[in-house]
């Protein structure tokens, strides 16, 4: 383990350095990741996991992988690039301390999986020095205001239940529809948005009736509201993953003779227990901003590619490491500065189509608060196979 990380370390300063004879400029690209190296040793520079890994590393690491194989991609094209890997979670190199670094004064392009504190601080970084930003999980504006530089990859929440609301009163407006959620203020704030999308000036749009349930309920809570001669529709109002996997579990054991679909929140595209077989057999659906569809050709390369590499299934993490950085830096690479003006350019997308407009809060002012992917996707998943609904 401690190898690996040092071989990490090392391709921090060796990726990306290219050379193409069509190109003049050297374009710079950061990828900021929460890799959390100084911490995997000790001060006598010992290795601390053993035989194991820092498990608050493996997202960054599966980002950076999916990342290294769109630029290794690049590299095969003879693209001129210089990629700096810098793990923020570094003392040296928090997004504090950035701004103080002369390497900020050359970047073209930075792409970060960062959230809460750190991600404002580098959407402030990018603000100062007028670099462009690609926030790439966060599913939050967290504030951000007048900074033209961001590009929030991932639909913010509110998109995502709009979508969300747009399937079910599309699909299944007819059908017995239950929201289930907890009583808590989180839940709350969930409810208030498709009450809100629900509403019209005579009444409720589609009927929906609530069920109140508590964070571990049984099969029996579900099955006494369920209608067993028509289709039901469990949808899902709260982002709590835990809740989400008890609810699948639970009613992974309803009687085979209830027709049931599952509607669920963004934050169960990472449940594992999705891919359960006593869950396969039931439709899920839920949204997400990246669809990767291993059907196609483009991703069962990528994932036998990953798999050469790391011995392990790609997770959607690494495949988002891969989508962004292939699309955003041939972006770069195409239009120098004035990528921001050509987001629509669809020519390097892969397997994700992404809808980016400019989110302006406050009336008549002609500058973004930032732009927004507004391209949500539904997928269903059934007997381990994922398709797209929408």
């Amino acid at each position: 383990m401690k190898r690996i990380l040092q071989i990490l370390l090392l391709c921090t300063v060796l990726v990306g350095s290219t050379n193409a004879n069509a190109q003049t400029k050297e374009h710079q690209v950061a990828l900021l990741l929460p890799l959390y190296l100084d911490s995997a040793y000790d001060a006598a520079d010992a290795y601390k996991y053993g035989k194991g890994f820092p498990k608050q590393s493996i997202p960054a690491l599966e980002f950076y992988i999916g990342a290294q194989y769109a630029l290794d991609s690049l590299q095969k094209e003879g693209k001129k690039l210089k990629v700096h890997v810098i793990d923020y979670k570094a003392a040296a190199h928090q997004p504090s301390a950035l701004f103080a670094l002369p390497l900020f004064d050359s970047i073209d392009l930075i792409l970060a999986p960062a959230s809460g504190t750190d991600y404002l601080q580098i959407a402030t970084l990018a603000q100062q020095k007028n670099i462009p930003f690609v926030s790439a999980t966060y599913p939050n504006d967290g504030g951000v205001r007048n900074n033209p530089n961001v590009l929030i990859a991932n639909a913010k929440l509110n998109t995502h239940l709009q979508a969300t609301y747009n399937y079910v009163l599309r699909n299944h407006g007819t059908s017995k529809v239950f929201y289930v959620r907890r009583k808590n203020a989180n839940d709350d704030r969930v409810a208030e948005v498709f009450t809100s999308l629900n509403a019209s000036s005579n009444g409720p749009v589609m009927k929906m009736e609530t069920v109140i349930l508590n964070d571990v309920m049984t099969t029996a809570d579900l099955k006494a509201k369920l209608d067993t001669l028509r289709e039901n529709v469990i949808l899902a109002g709260s982002l709590d993953e835990n809740f989400g996997r008890n609810l699948l579990m639970a009613a992974s054991t309803l009687p085979k003779n209830i027709k049931l679909t599952i509607v669920g929140m963004p934050t169960w595209e990472s449940i594992r227990e999705l891919s359960k077989s006593e869950v396969r057999a039931m439709p899920v659906i839920h949204s997400t901003s990246f669809f990767n569809n291993p059907s196609v050709t483009l991703g069962t390369n990528f994932e036998e590619a990953y798999r050469k590499r790391t011995y392990s299934r790609p997770t959607d993490v690494a495949f988002k490491g891969y989508e962004l950085t292939w699309t955003f830096v041939n972006l770069l690479l195409k239009y120098d500065d004035q990528l921001m003006k050509h987001l629509d350019d669809e020519s390097f997308n892969l397997v994700t189509d992404y809808d980016f407009k400019p989110i302006t809060w406050s009336k008549g002012s002609a500058t973004p608060d930032y732009y927004e992917n507004k391209r949500v996707y539904l997928v269903k998943r059934l007997n381990g196979v994922v398709t797209r609904v929408n």
